[in-house]
């Protein structure tokens, strides 16, 4: 038996072992449960949520080019740089570079570098988000980790 996943044909072990693989990882990077995250999906896409935790967890956060703080990072500036829509990736994943070692210095610092390529309203509002999350009062320092 196999599964479609992306267009491909999969064999059904391989996608358990991703299934597996990314909700361990999803679990260990946010500190939300799997099925938790999941349910968010049951009423519109639950495929969806599951390609997610596959592809996203179970693949490339799996890779190990990258350390957890670093990728973190980078996905946040990548929300920063998609404007508006990327704002609820910004408010997901500042909590989660938190977890992996990122400080409030390198998460502004950050979404300031945006600013040069993605323009200053972009990262004000980027900078908007990510203050939203950590607060004025946010146990993440200047220059300190969590």
């Amino acid at each position: 038996m196999s599964v479609v996943n992306s267009s491909v044909a999969l064999p059904a072990e391989v996608s358990k072992d991703r299934f597996a693989r990314g909700s361990a990882t999803f679990a260990a990077v946010t500190g939300i449960p799997t099925e938790a995250y999941l349910d968010g999906f049951k009423d519109s896409s639950p495929d969806f949520g599951r390609y997610v935790i596959e592809w996203v967890f179970g693949d490339v956060y799996s890779r190990t080019d990258l350390d957890l703080k670093t990728r973190e990072l980078v996905i946040i500036a990548a929300g920063a740089a998609l404007g508006a829509t990327g704002i609820d990736v910004i408010k997901f994943h500042v909590p989660t570079a938190v977890r992996a070692g990122a400080t409030r210095d390198q998460i502004f610092g950050v979404l300031t570098q945006v600013a040069i390529v993605a323009g200053v309203p972009t990262a004000l509002a980027a900078i908007s988000a990510a203050a939203q999350v950590l607060g004025p009062h946010s146990q993440v320092a200047d220059g300190a980790k969590a």
